[in-house]
């Protein structure tokens, strides 16, 4: 399904942030104001995130939406 191509990528994105910013999913979590299990099913493209989420997210990275979703 290529809906479901976006989404792994849109993850990938987020986890490779997440990393550069040496944050742990739980960590990341707690600064967005958002669930850690939500949160894993994102990074894994399994989820499709609103962009309430995605903007909680972006600020939580201090990261350009744009970055996010970059190569979609």
């Amino acid at each position: 399904m290529k809906g479901n191509s976006y989404y792994k990528r849109l993850g990938n994105n987020i986890l490779k942030w997440r990393k550069i910013r040496n944050l742990s999913q739980q960590e990341l979590a707690l600064l967005s104001d958002t669930d850690r299990s939500y949160l894993a099913e994102v990074e894994e493209g399994k989820a499709n995130p609103s962009i309430k989420f995605l903007n909680k997210i972006t600020r939580a990275l201090k990261v350009n939406i744009k970055e996010l979703i970059k190569d979609l």
